[in-house]
């Protein structure tokens, strides 16, 4: 009798532990879909009062200096 009663205990834990894995690969599944949602459709996008900004250029080309080093004004300090 108590060989019953273990493997009905045996039994009883698998089905536990199985519904707690399963549960647990659910919620990762439904967090990581989540992640994906909260991200924007474009690249770069930005809210400036109240209007949507959004940047196609690469992260090369934003990072890119407009005007070079030996271009500009030159302004003499005086006091």
């Amino acid at each position: 009798m108590w060989f019953l009663k273990l493997l009905l205990f045996l039994f009883i834990a698998a089905v536990v532990m199985a519904v707690v894995v399963a549960w647990s690969f659910v919620r990762q599944v439904r967090n990581a879909a989540h992640r994906f949602q909260q991200q924007p459709d474009a690249p770069n996008q930005t809210k400036v009062n109240g209007n949507v900004i959004i940047d196609h250029r690469t992260p090369d080309e934003a990072n890119k200096k407009i005007i070079s080093d030996d271009e500009g004004e030159y302004v003499d300090f005086e006091e």
